[in-house]
C-alpha cells in the first residue's frame, strides 16, 4: 500500500514490479528517462545501502494510481474507523481449543478482519448516534444503516488491504452477531463469539480439501501459468456454468454444486501457502535449479580438514566481454580442505573443455607428485555421459557425486562468488547480474558503457586472480596460503592414481605398433615398461609375446611441457601393458654422465633379456626329417611342349662304416596310431 512519506505519498518498489514494470532494470530506465522532465515518473528515495526506492505517487501514470488507491482519499466512511484490531490478534494467536490444538493461521486471518469491521462499526454506531442526538434526530433503523455499510465496505477491504470480511449479510444475523460481540467477556469484547463450531468439522474440512485441491489444479496450469486473478475469474466462471472443467486423469466433470463462492483473497491466500505452492510452483516451472533453491532444503556437512579428500568442479564465464561481444569459458577444481584451486582450464566454448579439464587435472597431480583425490563432486549437466566410464566410482576417483542443477550442493560455487565479486568486480569491464540478490551487485547506471576487452587479458586476468586466490592466506589457520595447506596437509590415505581405468576415455590416441620391443610414439621412441621402470625377465617376455609385431593402440598424456609421462598399449578393448619413452646414453664415452652410464645398462639389460630368451628357446628345438609318403595325383592334363628333365639323383659320398650302418634295418621306437589305439 503507498504511504505518507513527508508531504507526499511514496509507493515501494516492490508494488511496481512485476505488477506495471517487467523489471527492475525497466523501472530504473523510466526514472531516468522523466528525471529532468516536468512529467512522468520521479524517485523521492533512491535504492541502496539499506534504502528502499521509493516512487512519488502523484507522478504515476493514471492506469497505475487507478490500480492503487491513494491513502488520502476516504472512499468509505467506515475506513476512518477500520484499523487491524491488535487484541483480535493476540486472543485469536493465543485461543486453543480443548483437544489443545490452536485455531488454524488462514481462519486467524478471517476471523481478525471480522472481528476489526465489527470493532469499527461499533465505532462508526457510537459516532453516529452521537450525530443524531445532537441534531435532535431519532437512531430508530441504524442497524439497517449499519448492516449496508458493512455490505458496501467489502469492496473498499478488498481494494484496499486485499481482503473481505465475512460478516452475515442478512439483519437479523448481523444484529445477532453485532450485539454478542460487544458483549464484554472478562473486560474485553466477545471475541470467542465469532469463533465457528463449524470450522473442524471433518466434513467441512473435507470439503474445504476439495476446494484447495480443486484451485491448486487450475494453478498448476503450465502451459497458461495462470495469476491469482486468472484463477478467481475462472472459478468464478465456474460456479455461474459459463465454465466446464475436466480432469484429465480422473475423467471427472466437476459439478458447480458441489463448490461454495469464494473471494479473491481467500483464494490468493491459499495459492499462496507454502503447502501448496511447493507443488504448483515446481510444477508450473521448468527451471529445476530454481525450484530446488526455493524448495528444497540445503544438507549442512562439516568441512574436510585434509587437502584431496574431495574436489569441487564446475564451468563458469567470469564476467567480461571479448571485443566480439562472446564470454570466455573456464572450467575450474577446487581442493575443499585447502580452498586452493587445483585445475583450470579455458576457452571461447563450452566444446570439449570437460575432457581437457580431466587431462589437465591428471597433469597437474603427476607434476606435483600427488595421486588423484578421493572423492569428486560435479554438476550433472556436462559430466553425466561418464559416468559410465572414467567417472564410475572406483576408477578416475574413488567416489563421485553429481549434482543436477543444484548449485548450493556444489562448495565451488562458493568459490566462484568470491572470485566474481571480491576480485573480478574491480576491473575493467566487468558486468553486474540484472537480478543480483544484493543492490551493490546489480548493474548502475552506466551499464550500457560496459568496456569491451581482448580475449588474451581477459584470460591473463582471470588467471592472475588464481595465483592471487591461492597466494592468499587459508580462512582457518593463520600464516598459512591456501596453495601452502594444499601442500602440506593431504590426506595420506588417497589411494594411487588408477591410469587403467581412465587413460582410454581421456587420454590422446595414436596407433602403432611393436617393432622389436621398440615402439613409435609422439615422434620418440618407447620401450615396454613394468611400472614406472623399463620391463625386464619374465615380465618382458611376457608382454613381448603379448604385442611384438602387433598394431596396437596407445592411450598417452603429456604433461605441460608436451613430453610424454604415462603411455598404455592396448590390443583392441584389452590392456596389453604400459610403455616408457626409450632412454638415450651418450654414443661419445668420454661425453658420458652417471645418467648415461645408467641408460646405457637399462638398455642393455632390455636387450639380453630378449636375446637371451631366444637362445634358450632354440636351445631346446629338435631337428626333424620330414618323408612326404602323400600319394601324387594323376597327371591327366599334359603340355607337349613342356621338355621334362630328368634330375640327377643325389650322389652320396661313399663312407665304408656309414655304409655298413645303413646296412642295418631301422625300427622305430614309437608306436604306430594302430598300435596305440
Amino acid at each position: 500500500m503507498p504511504f505518507e512519506f513527508g508531504n507526499k505519498v511514496a509507493v515501494s518498489k516492490d508494488e511496481l514490479i512485476p505488477a506495471f514494470y517487467n523489471s527492475y532494470n525497466t523501472l530504473k530506465s523510466t526514472l531516468l528517462r522523466y528525471k529532468e522532465q516536468p512529467y512522468g515518473p520521479k524517485r523521492i528515495m533512491l535504492g541502496g545501502n539499506g534504502r528502499q526506492l521509493l516512487v512519488d505517487y502523484d507522478t504515476l501514470p493514471p492506469q497505475i494510481k487507478q490500480a492503487i488507491p491513494d491513502p488520502r482519499k476516504c472512499d468509505h466512511i467506515l475506513e476512518r474507523f477500520y484499523e487491524v484490531d491488535g487484541d483480535a490478534v493476540r486472543f485469536y494467536s493465543l485461543f486453543e481449543f480443548a483437544d489443545g490444538s490452536n485455531i488454524k493461521s488462514d481462519i486467524q486471518d478471517k476471523y481478525i478482519v471480522n472481528a476489526s469491521v465489527l470493532h469499527a462499526i461499533l465505532r462508526l454506531r457510537e459516532a453516529r448516534i452521537s450525530d443524531i442526538i445532537r441534531k435532535g434526530g431519532k437512531v430508530k433503523g441504524i442497524t439497517q444503516s449499519l448492516l449496508s455499510d458493512s455490505i458496501s465496505f467489502n469492496r473498499t477491504l478488498l481494494a484496499k488491504h486485499h481482503t473481505e470480511h465475512t460478516l452475515p449479510s442478512s439483519l437479523r444475523h448481523f444484529k445477532a452477531a453485532l450485539n454478542n460481540f460487544e458483549t464484554l467477556v472478562e473486560g474485553q469484547l466477545n471475541y470467542v463469539s465469532l469463533i465457528s463450531g463449524k470450522h473442524k468439522n471433518d466434513n467441512s474440512r473435507k470439503v474445504f480439501d476439495h476446494t484447495e485441491e480443486f484451485l491448486n489444479n487450475m494453478y498448476a496450469d503450465k502451459k497458461r501459468k495462470p495469476t491469482a486473478t486468472d484463477v478467481y475469474n475462472d472459478y468464478e466462471a465456474f460456479l455461474t456454468g459459463y465454465l466446464e472443467v475436466h480432469n484429465n486423469v480422473t475423467g471427472e466433470f466437476y459439478d458447480p454444486k458441489n463448490f461454495k463462492k469464494i473471494s479473491f483473497a481467500t483464494i490468493n491466500k491459499y495459492l499462496k501457502k507454502w503447502r501448496n505452492q511447493v507443488a504448483t510452483h515446481q510444477k508450473r516451472s521448468d527451471n529445476r535449479e530454481l525450484k530446488m533453491g526455493k524448495y528444497k532444503p540445503p544438507f549442512s556437512f562439516e568441512m574436510p580438514k585434509l587437502a584431496g579428500s574431495i574436489i569441487s568442479i564446475d564451468d563458469r564465464q567470469p564476467p567480461f566481454k571479448t571485443l566480439e561481444g562472446k564470454r570466455v569459458w573456464f572450467y575450474l577444481g577446487v581442493d575443499i580442505a585447502s580452498r586452493a584451486i587445483i585445475c583450470q582450464v579455458y576457452g571461447d566454448s563450452k566444446e570439449g573443455i570437460i575432457r581437457e579439464f580431466y587431462r589437465q587435472l591428471v597433469r597437474n597431480y603427476h607434476m606435483w607428485g600427488l595421486n588423484l583425490p578421493g572423492e569428486l563432486e560435479c554438476e550433472m549437466s556436462l559430466n553425466s555421459s561418464y559416468v559410465e566410464t572414467f567417472l564410475k566410482e572406483g576408477a578416475m576417483f574413488r567416489y563421485v557425486k553429481m549434482e543436477a542443477n543444484n548449485p548450493r550442493g556444489k562448495y565451488i560455487e562458493r568459490v566462484n562468488e568470491e572470485l566474481r565479486y571480491r576480485k573480478e568486480k574491480k576491473r575493467e569491464g566487468w558486468i553486474a547480474r540484472p537480478k543480483a540478490r544484493k543492490e551493490s551487485n546489480q548493474p548502475g547506471v552506466d551499464t550500457e558503457k560496459i568496456k569491451k576487452l581482448p580475449y588474451e587479458r581477459i584470460i591473463n586476468e582471470c588467471l592472475q586472480d588464481i595465483e592471487d586466490w591461492n597466494n592468499e592466506e587459508h580462512p582457518d589457520v593463520e600464516g598459512l596460503s591456501r596453495w601452502d595447506y594444499f601442500q602440506q596437509r593431504q590426506h595420506e590415505g588417497v589411494e594411487p592414481t588408477n591410469y587403467k581405468s581412465f587413460m582410454r576415455y581421456i587420454g590422446n590416441s595414436t596407433s602403432t605398433s611393436c617393432n622389436v620391443g621398440n615402439i613409435h610414439l609422439n615422434n620418440s621412441l618407447f620401450l615396454i615398461a613394468d611400472g614406472d621402470s623399463v620391463a625386464k625377465g619374465e615380465k618382458l617376455i611376457t608382454y613381448m609375446d603379448r604385442i611384438e609385431g602387433k598394431d596396437i593402440m596407445v592411450y598417452w598424456l603429456d604433461d605441460n611441457d608436451g613430453k610424454v609421462f604415462k603411455a598404455l598399449a592396448y590390443i583392441g578393448d584389452e590392456y596389453a601393458c604400459e610403455l616408457i619413452e626409450k632412454p638415450r646414453p651418450n654414443r661419445a664415452r668420454m661425453e658420458r654422465t652417471e645418467k648415461d652410464t645408467i641408460a646405457e645398462s637399462i638398455l642393455a639389460a632390455y636387450t639380453n633379456t630378449v636375446d637371451s630368451y631366444a637362445r634358450r628357446k632354440m636351445s631346446t628345438l629338435d631337428q626333424l626329417t620330414i618323408i612326404d609318403n602323400r600319394p601324387k595325383p594323376e597327371r591327366r592334363f599334359k603340355i607337349d611342349q613342356l621338355t621334362r628333365a630328368v634330375p640327377k639323383p643325389f650322389e652320396f659320398p661313399v663312407n665304408e662304416e656309414v655304409m655298413d650302418d645303413m646296412d642295418m634295418p631301422y625300427v622305430s621306437s614309437r608306436k604306430s596310431l594302430k598300435d596305440r589305439f
